[in-house]
């Protein structure tokens, strides 16, 4: 294959995107750079297998031996600076998810590892140094199986059987991935089934181009020309426009990846505009480092932020870019091009220092997990401030109903023993760390409720988050649980409002929920489809009294590991969320419950959470009690601590004559 200066200089286009984005520069679409790499490895690769196997000279082994020296050699460079540092940084708990994380990337299984650990309680970012080797492990497990594949098809002929099948396939990831875009965006992100119609984008375009099918237009300068142009416009519209909100890969996909195929198209005329552009030497040298400037930054800007315990300047995010940059001509010199030498390694000794390598990162990370993350490491105050002991609510088995529990009536009653359920505690999480006050204030009144709780969980009828469609199944089956239980009449709902109206916490961004009003404003319509939620679930349970709670402050400041990192490295910490912080967080929600609840007779509003905060901050510590357990969640203690509260609100919302 002849080399060509303006790949290298797309690889740029596609890089330096990214690196802006993940350092917090700006760029909100800089994801999409990932989207350009998956079209033109798929190219590349492509069309080198094609090239062999045309001419009979395609070895699987040698193939395997080509990545292996494209590939490992910096990923191992970087993992045993990662981990090198990970074992000075990280805490124990940190560290023996790094662990899992390293020992997954070594086995390409990144993307997996990362799949299975989101959700609900998603770490932040910063407490995955490797997050960014989910790539690796699509594009890996994509090269397993396609050479040999297309090898195969190749014996049935050079033309229509390759055709075809790249075409189908591509097809039914393209639909998998616009479908899983709305029913399951997690999986289309990491999972290589929602994500390889992308990388065969560029291999249909190597097909094309060895076969001489796209010839006749690339005689047109004019054409290619613009193609080139267009190109390049499609991939800074994704680049520019996209965002949190944008639900992606899915359709939104399609602008960065077909902009990078039209742009890889117009280069086969090398006197193109836009391939001109992308020769020119300082694009060419930023894109032989983007593999190196790829694997450096991530693990650069996630320990940065780690020993901070906070976001990055804009200096401190440039710092971290420059230090990428410097770390990656060293690799790309030092480590990259020695290991593609054949004089100098053999392919035996490739195999043997990848398979070393491997097992070294396996062993390793199993160690580091079977001795809980090393705490010895650990300064003795600092493992003496993070030992709290069990922080989590007792009942455990009570939350996580889901629509088969409720259908069969397993929902436990909580409060005053032997005593008929006379409300109904629901919600998210928040929620669930509340119960305690809920239903020890029930049992001091010799009342009971039902806890009916689920992560995420709101009940707002004909409301629904694209991507869970499980959440709307709760909310019928929980107007179900009711209408099957005439005697209660009161039901209390409180929930994580702040991400439920905005979209927007400090640990999520651009989550959106809508209804059939929805015309596609984003998480701009999260609080017209709230209170329409609100004022349906009102109209489902007639005659019932429905009570919305407010809920805590949220942030970093009352995460205690954050905390006790910031102590650990140096910096001044307040131990508690300045009060103006969470009446921001407040003015969110509390101003639209008190209009709704004025204008519904059923429904009120009722703050009973205020005194967790003081005059000046929201403190994480009362005395020695811990009030909670991770940033937005109130400890088992610090529940408790509101049990008079809960008391309270019962008498005047239960008990009272008018209750």
């Amino acid at each position: 294959m002849q080399y060509r200066p303006d790949i290298d200089g797309l690889r740029t286009v596609a890089v330096v995107p990214v690196l802006v984005f993940h350092a917090g520069l700006g760029l909100s679409g800089g994801f999409t750079g990932v989207d350009v790499f998956f079209v033109i490895s798929g190219y590349l690769i492509t069309t080198l297998l094609l090239d062999e196997m045309d001419a009979r000279r395609f070895s699987l082994l040698g193939f395997y031996e080509r990545r292996a020296r494209r590939i490992l050699p910096a990923l191992f460079t970087v993992l045993l600076a990662t981990t090198g540092t990970a074992f000075v940084l990280m805490t124990p708990t940190d560290l023996v998810s790094y662990a899992k994380s390293a020992a997954s990337t070594a086995g390409f299984l990144a993307n997996i590892w990362f799949y299975t650990q989101e959700g609900y309680f998603t770490q932040a970012a910063e407490l995955k140094p490797l997050l960014h080797t989910w790539s690796l492990g699509v594009e890996e497990q994509y090269y397993l199986l396609f050479p040999p594949l297309l090898w195969l098809v190749l014996l049935l002929g050079r033309n229509r059987p390759p055709a075809i099948l790249l075409a189908l396939a591509g097809l039914l990831s393209f639909a998998l991935s616009v479908r899983g875009a709305t029913d399951a965006p997690e999986a289309a992100f990491y999972l290589p089934h929602y994500r390889v119609w992308e990388l065969l984008l560029g291999s249909g375009l190597a097909l094309a181009t060895a076969r001489g099918w796209l010839d006749r237009p690339a005689r047109h300068a004019w054409l290619t020309g613009s193609a080139g142009l267009a190109g390049l416009a499609m991939i800074a519209a994704a680049t520019l426009l996209y965002g949190p909100e944008t639900r992606f890969p899915g359709a939104a996909a399609l602008l960065p990846c077909l902009g990078a195929a039209l742009v890889i198209w117009s280069g086969t005329n090398a006197r193109a505009p836009a391939a001109r552009l992308l020769a020119l030497p300082p694009m060419v040298w930023i894109g032989k480092l983007s593999y190196s400037l790829y694997l450096w930054h991530w693990p650069i800007i996630a320990f940065a932020v780690y020993r901070k315990g906070e976001d990055l300047s804009t200096a401190e995010g440039l710092s971290c870019l420059a230090l990428s940059l410097v770390l990656s001509a060293l690799s790309w010199r030092l480590v990259e091009q020695p290991f593609r030498n054949r004089a100098r390694l053999s392919r035996g000794a490739v195999f043997a220092a990848a398979a070393t390598a491997t097992v070294a990162t396996l062993a390793v990370a199993a160690y580091t997990v079977h001795r809980d993350g090393l705490p010895a490491r650990m300064p003795p105050d600092f493992l003496e401030l993070t030992e709290t002991g069990p922080l989590m609510q007792p009942r455990i088995d009570c939350h996580f109903v889901t629509a088969a529990r409720a259908d069969a009536g397993d929902v436990c009653r909580r409060g005053a023993p032997d005593t008929r359920a006379s409300f109904v505690f629901a919600g998210d999480s928040h929620a669930f760390a509340l119960s305690p006050a809920i239903f020890e204030a029930a049992e001091n009144l010799g009342v009971a409720g039902f806890h009916y709780t689920y992560p995420g969980f709101r009940p707002l009828a004909g409301v629904r988050k694209p991507g869970y469609p499980e959440l709307r199944d709760q909310v019928e089956a929980f107007i179900a649980f009711l209408d099957a239980r005439p005697h209660i009449r009161t039901v209390y709902i409180t929930a994580f409002w702040q991400h439920q109206m905005t979209g927007y916490t400090y640990r999520t961004s651009g989550d959106v929920w809508v209804d059939d009003g929805y015309e596609g404003q984003g998480s701009a319509y999260n609080a017209t489809a709230t209170l329409n939620g609100l004022r349906r679930l009102a109209r489902r349970l007639p005659g019932r009294r429905i009570v919305l709670l407010d809920d805590v402050p949220a942030g970093d400041a009352l995460h205690l590991p954050t905390q006790a990192r910031r102590l650990l490295f140096g910096h001044e910490v307040t131990l508690g969320l300045p009060r103006s912080e969470a009446d921001a967080q407040r003015a969110s929600y509390a101003p639209a419950f008190e209009r709704l609840a004025a204008a519904q007779e059923q429904i009120l509003f009722e703050p009973i959470l205020d005194a967790v905060c003081g005059p000046e901050i929201c403190p994480l510590y009362d005395g020695d009690t811990l009030l909670f357990r991770d940033g937005d969640h109130l400890s088992h203690q610090g529940a408790l601590r509101l049990t008079p509260a809960a008391e309270d609100l019962l008498r005047r919302t239960l008990l009272a004559p008018d209750g």
